[in-house]
């Protein structure tokens, strides 16, 4: 009978596991199992090649979006800050090939990766401030600061499109070890120590204390306002690095290039287990959340379905991941037991 029990006790962790944070996993195998019997080229290894090696810049964009969802704000401005790197990284080399014979070197590639970390930081920067100190909605001002950054990258670049990278600068993409491209293994050790800060760290331990509950991370001494602008701040830098990654895999940039990867990552953010109310995330989750969102993409133009089904499917999946949420964070009722039912007993 005991053993009954542990088993049946096992079972019952088991199953809340996968309530609780397996959910895109049932998913993610759904997804593979559907679109392996409606195309059978899904599972060619071109295909999935295709699949991890473009879902790397996400990757690493989605590490960032972890910072600032479980401190408990919103960024939707991130796309046009991915935007305002690649074009202005782009122009800086532009000019730096054109006065040097046409290629970079080497150390002029690392100084584009720092000028796009610390304008990706800045932007960040500036919403953590205004957040923090105006106390203003994140949401709402980072919408706010998106048609600033979109306005001054439509102005930058005269709304053209510039193509045609150095080639020393795409060798993040063009370099392959193992068969995959560098930039795929770069998005692993994001992913590696986006997890080390968040569990192994005191300022990981801080994240997800004011993303639970502000006040409380207050009154307990910690510097609630300058823990989350620092993610706002670390928000924007990783999201730089992916749009530096981002320009190498397309070989392309533009006023548009960036805006939509917001969506995907937040998009991903909760279907992997990060609260829209923050306090709590799952890294490996996020993960497995971009390869949904990829696999819906790749397997519905495999399928003839068309580009623009994509975008319903696409909100249709947020909104349930969002329902899901709420559900999975709704408090249990509380059974209360009158006075006189136990004395009775």
């Amino acid at each position: 009978m005991e053993k009954n029990l542990t088993v049946g006790g096992r079972l019952k962790g088991a199953a809340n596991y996968l309530w609780r944070e397996g959910t895109v996993y049932i998913i993610l195998a759904a997804l593979i199992i559907m679109f392996s019997f409606i195309n059978p080229l899904f599972f060619s290894a071109r295909n999935i090649y295709n699949l991890v090696s473009e879902s790397s810049f996400l990757i690493i964009a989605g590490m960032g979006i972890v910072f600032v969802m479980i401190s408990g704000g919103r960024d939707v401005s991130v796309g046009y800050q991915m935007a305002m790197v690649s074009t202005t990284s782009f122009l800086l080399m532009d000019s730096f090939a054109k006065a040097n014979g046409g290629d970079v070197p080497a150390w002029f590639v690392l100084v584009i990766f720092a000028w796009g970390a610390f304008l990706g930081f800045m932007m960040g920067l500036i919403n953590g401030l205004i957040v923090t100190k105006l106390k203003l909605f994140p949401l709402i001002v980072t919408i706010a600061t998106s048609e600033v950054f979109k306005g001054l990258c439509f102005t930058i670049t005269n709304s053209k499109t510039y193509s045609g990278l150095p080639a020393t600068f795409r060798t993040i993409y063009t370099t392959k070890v193992m068969g995959l491209p560098l930039d795929v293994y770069i998005a692993i050790a994001f992913v590696a120590i986006t997890w080390f800060v968040l569990n192994k760290t005191h300022f990981g331990r801080d994240i997800l204390a004011v993303g639970g509950n502000r006040e409380c991370a207050r009154l307990s001494g910690i510097r609630s306002d300058l823990i989350q602008t620092l993610c706002f701040s670390l928000t924007g830098s990783i999201f730089g690095i992916a749009a530096l990654d981002m320009m190498a895999h397309q070989n392309m940039t533009s006023a548009n290039s960036g805006p939509g990867s917001e969506f995907t990552c937040l998009t991903a953010a909760i279907i992997g287990g990060l609260s829209p109310q923050g306090g709590k995330g799952n890294v490996v989750g996020l993960v497995a959340g971009i390869f949904v969102m990829q696999i819906i993409s790749n397997g519905m133009q495999l399928a003839g379905w068309g580009t623009y089904l994509q975008y319903a499917v696409k909100g249709a999946i947020l909104l349930a991941a969002i329902a899901l949420d709420a559900l999975k964070n709704r408090p249990k009722p509380v059974v209360r037991v009158h006075k006189e039912v136990k004395e009775a007993a």
